[in-house]
């Protein structure tokens, strides 16, 4: 799409300063107070840079009652000093401690915005962050000013229309100019940015992201706010950002960004920014999530662009759904389409099958030669339903009475199983089963059942199967021809109903929690349904929770929506909830911070203090120590 260019010469390296001077998502001042000369370049890690002296805080609980205590007045160097030491602390798998540099980061930006503006405190932050865990701390607020005060030394090109790359300290970055206000007085362009730069491949990047950028009419160059804030990886589940469009794409004669979010979802989420009053908003509609699983077909002219998007139809057999959708560009926004289209299953082995299904319903004769007819059909990415089917026949044949070709379809399916793979838990549990003397097809079933929840054979439907075809007789003993079949019984109770005949109903061995009652509605034999668990028999309800964590809604409303108004209305409703529940301390002090934010200084005392209190030696209770300080 864009034109290949080299690399800057050495002339535009010798203006390089560093990329990342600031703690904010919005752009900071074009130049830094530094004392660095004008066309000089600072390093961007200083390797002697000092480590500044800790925040004092107690370890132990409080020397004295609450009455002593005050919330601390802080100061700038203070705060980012508490940031920095709790990156350093930071350790992988450490979700509390991501947390708690997430919401300190936040703090710092509600208090002091643009902070930090000392140059070592900024450096030393910059270093903390990048040595944390990858994925683990969003490193937008600290990156970005950075970027922006680079490229006003930089003063690279928006005005042709190829791309160009440079490295700084590190850092790569990658211009692609494009008209995005419209106005002829200023030049955009695309900004991509990857840490490092020397790394290909996008799971060993440590921060890539995508921005606009703008140099005015005076020549000053600043980062366009997003709204939301342009996406980075790898953070919050997203494991990259991929720029899929970067075109007129509704008809207003300026570009459009188009950025896919790459995560572990079927579908990726695709954000449209486009400029309005003066920033970069996402054009898909309020409330609606713009997904894409496979080709994307482009506007034409017409604003309307054409999604592939799937679904899980089974994920036992590898069976997805799919649908093309169009959003339409009205009222100015991306809107879907009402109603939307239905889904179709992919025509593909998984899918052929999963609607053959019940297939242990089925008469074994039947059942075997739909698929082995469906097998001839299997391509390469059929794989994991072609091994589904593979020990589907197993247990069919050995239904058949056919053990010796069961035992040679499992031999055909060992060399295809990767150790640890659902396959070889498979073949494992019908090997250990079919090697028990006197076992039986239902033994086996249960076995494969019991191994994955996702078990190649479904245990209900081959005992419908085999209750249909030999009925239970009603002149002998019912656990006597169970027993027979392989089936034990672990429970018996007689379900009586009004207008009904008695049923016997038996919770076998076989695994779950599945009944099966017998009623004698016929001279000779037992009619066999499932049934629900009797009374007295039913499931335990899950317990309440022992303590509360933050629902999501609630960081959500503080970190994304900047409203701790709304958090601590989140969480009220979960202590409602769960009424003498207690809260985790991560939840404490999420409520603790949001009414010190509101002002609300009595609450936002005693919160802090009793954490520190209850919880002395937590990150959460050594950040609520932190916020107070001994009259």
């Amino acid at each position: 799409m864009y034109a290949r260019r080299t690399l800057l010469g050495m002339a535009l390296f010798a203006l390089a300063l560093p990329l990342l001077a600031g703690a904010q998502d919005r752009p900071a001042p074009p130049v830094f107070a530094t004392n660095t000369p004008p066309g000089a370049s600072a390093p961007l890690l200083a390797t002697n840079t000092p480590s500044p002296p800790p925040v004092a805080t107690a370890s132990l609980r409080p020397a004295a009652a609450l009455d002593r205590y005050a919330l601390r007045l802080w100061t700038e160097a203070d705060l980012i000093r508490l940031l920095l030491e709790q990156a350093v602390r930071l350790q992988p798998g450490d979700q509390d401690g991501a947390r708690a540099v997430r919401l300190l980061q936040f703090e710092i930006e509600r208090r002091f915005p643009g902070a930090p503006r000392d140059l070592a405190q900024r450096q030393a932050l910059l270093q903390a962050l990048l040595a944390a865990p990858r994925g683990s701390v969003d490193l937008r607020p600290v990156i970005r000013p950075y970027l922006q005060q680079a490229l006003n030394r930089l003063r690279p090109s928006f005005d042709g229309p190829d791309r160009t790359s440079v490295e700084v300290e590190g850092f790569g970055l990658t211009m692609l100019p494009a008209n995005l206000d419209g106005d002829p007085a200023t030049a955009d362009a695309v900004l991509l940015t990857r840490y490092p730069a020397a790394l290909a491949g996008a799971l060993d990047v440590q921060y890539q992201d995508y921005v606009a950028a703008q140099r005015d009419a005076a020549g000053v160059y600043r980062l366009i706010e997003g709204v939301p804030t342009f996406p980075a990886a790898p953070l919050d589940g997203v494991r990259a950002v991929s720029l899929e469009q970067l075109a007129d794409l509704n008809g207003d004669s300026v570009a459009e960004i188009a950025l896919g979010l790459h995560s572990d979802a079927l579908n990726r989420e695709l954000l449209i920014y486009g400029w309005r009053g003066g920033q970069m908003v996402n054009l898909v509609a309020p409330g609606a999530s713009l997904r894409f699983g496979g080709p994307v077909r482009w506007p034409a002219g017409d604003g309307a662009l054409t999604v592939r998007v799937y679904r899980v139809e089974s994920p036992a057999w590898d069976c997805l759904g799919e649908r093309d959708e169009t959003w339409t560009w009205s009222f100015n926004y991306f809107r879907p389409p009402v109603p939307p289209p239905p889904f179709t299953l992919q025509d593909r082995l998984g899918c052929r099958l999963y609607q053959a299904e019940p297939l242990f319903a089925q008469p074994v004769a039947s059942a075997i030669a739909l698929i082995e007819a469906a097998l001839q059909t299997a391509q390469p990415e059929d794989a994991p339903a072609a091994q589904r089917a593979g020990m589907t026949l197993a247990i069919l044949y050995a239904l058949n009475s056919r053990a010796d070709l069961a035992l040679e379809q499992a031999q055909r399916l060992r060399a295809e199983a990767q150790p640890g793979s659902w396959l070889a838990g498979q073949l494992a549990a019908f090997q250990q089963a079919a090697a028990q003397s006197n076992v039986t097809p239902v033994q086996i079933c249960a076995a494969l059942a019991a191994a994955d929840p996702q078990g190649a054979c479904d245990i209900d439907q081959l005992l419908a199967r085999l209750f249909a075809e030999r009925p239970l007789r009603r002149d002998r003993p019912l656990e006597a021809q169970l027993a027979a079949l392989g089936i034990n019984v672990l429970d018996k109770v007689t379900l009586s109903e009004v207008g009904r005949f008695d049923r016997q109903a038996f919770r076998f061995d076989l695994g779950g929690d599945d009944w099966w009652a017998f009623a004698p509605l016929d001279r000779e034999t037992y009619t066999a349904e499932a049934v629900p668990p009797p009374s007295g028999y039913e499931q335990a309800a899950d317990a309440p929770p022992t303590a509360i964590e933050p629902p999501p809604a609630a960081w959500e409303a503080l970190l994304r929506d900047n409203l701790p108004e709304a958090a601590l209305t989140v969480i009220a409703n979960a202590v409602r909830d769960y009424p003498g529940v207690p809260l985790t301390s991560s939840a404490r002090y999420l409520q603790a911070l949001s009414y010190d934010l509101l002002s609300d200084r009595g609450n936002a005392r005693s919160a802090y203090y009793a954490l520190w209190s209850d919880d002395p030696t937590s990150v959460w209770g050594r950040l609520a120590a932190a916020h107070l300080e001994q009259r």
